[in-house]
């Protein structure tokens, strides 16, 4: 049985991600041109996965502290990997679009 404040940690950090997951969904009907909407899609669903995957750490540390079982060092280590994996691709693919746009896109002239 897990701890009463794991628990509510874990609620909190789930609806955390559900609302920026649905931020980053009316971000992509609502915004009228395409880079508003990939920095609202991109940043809002990272910030839902990290939430997730914090919620899902906090569920194996709280397994792992209550019953010492194998399988929640498991998941934690799992869970460490996707983190890492997640922060490796979020680099790559901002310097991808970011070269993307500079290249298509010319740079804004200042008034006159």
């Amino acid at each position: 049985m897990s701890s009463f404040v794991f628990d509510i940690a874990i609620w909190l950090f789930l609806f955390g991600a559900f609302v920026f997951g649905v931020l980053g969904f009316f971000g992509l009907l609502i915004f009228p041109d395409i880079r508003s909407r990939m920095f609202t899609a991109s940043r809002a669903s990272l910030i839902a996965a990290g939430l997730v995957i914090t919620s899902a750490f906090i569920y194996g540390i709280n397994g792992y502290l209550e019953s010492g079982q194998e399988i929640y060092a498991a998941l934690l280590v799992h869970t460490a990997l996707l983190a890492i994996i997640l922060c490796a691709g979020t680099v790559v693919v901002t310097r991808i679009l970011k070269d993307t746009v500079t290249e298509t896109i010319p740079p804004l002239e200042p008034q006159k």
